[in-house]
């Protein structure tokens, strides 16, 4: 084979392989990408947790402070009914209908201050996490553009290379190109492989010495029999 079409098969090659190094690129972006997207779910949920805590506080908080303004009702009902009860064992219930009240009013207020208390640490804890987080969400999206930016480079690239590709095809013969294609679908490392030592340096097994000298002597390209690449001495 005429040493230039040697030279156009290595050329396609190695269009080929940087293709392959773009779109291994491109997956790294992508996965980049996605793992920065779920980091800003995390950060978004964290908040979104606390501000779920803080509505169920406030809302508890309410609920109290409405049994507590139950209580106080039943409880001036019960003091009434103590001032206008006459008979002693009439005035014993009604001193142990106000105690109940009473108490329900106790157990309810120290509820409340618990749980004001839990409100105000997470009212504390949302309002640093929350500085925190838009802070570091920023951050993660400044990221994710400058991933996109690249990702828009990289894609024009691939573009502008399969374009070559397709003008350095044309330099090939079609059998050759059709094995070519054949190997590419099989084999990511190089397809077009250098003797070296009598050996192919695609696979590194010895090639026979009827191949080996009619590649010295005609400066021809053949295949390899053990891997399949196509294999040349030197150019």
């Amino acid at each position: 084979m005429d040493p230039e079409k040697v030279k156009d098969l290595l050329k396609l090659q190695e269009v080929d392989q940087e293709i392959l190094r773009i779109k291994r690129r491109l997956k790294r972006l992508a996965q980049e990408r996605e793992d920065l997207e779920a980091r800003i779910r995390e950060l978004e949920d964290e908040i979104g947790g606390l501000r779920d805590r803080h509505r169920d506080l406030i809302s508890r908080k309410n609920e109290i402070k409405e049994a507590i303004e139950e209580e106080e009702g039943k409880l001036k009902l019960a003091e009434k009914r103590l001032m206008m009860v006459k008979k002693d064992a009439e005035y014993k219930a009604a001193l142990r209908e106000k105690a109940k009240h009473e108490d329900s009013i106790l157990k309810l207020m120290v509820d409340l201050d618990e749980v004001e208390e839990e409100i105000s640490k997470v009212e504390k804890e949302l309002k640093e996490r929350e500085s925190y987080v838009q802070k570091k969400i920023k951050e993660l999206k400044d990221e994710i553009e400058d991933l996109n930016a690249e990702e828009k480079d990289v894609k024009i690239r691939m573009g502008e290379l399969e374009k070559k590709r397709e003008e350095v095809k044309k330099g090939i013969d079609e059998s050759i190109l059709t094995v070519y294609e054949e190997l590419k679908d099989r084999l990511e490392a190089k397809l077009v492989a250098q003797i070296e030592e009598g050996t192919c340096s695609g696979c590194g097994m010895k090639v026979p010495d009827v191949i080996f000298s009619k590649l010295i002597k005609e400066s021809s390209i053949e295949r390899c029999p053990n891997c399949g690449r196509y294999i040349y001495y030197k150019l």
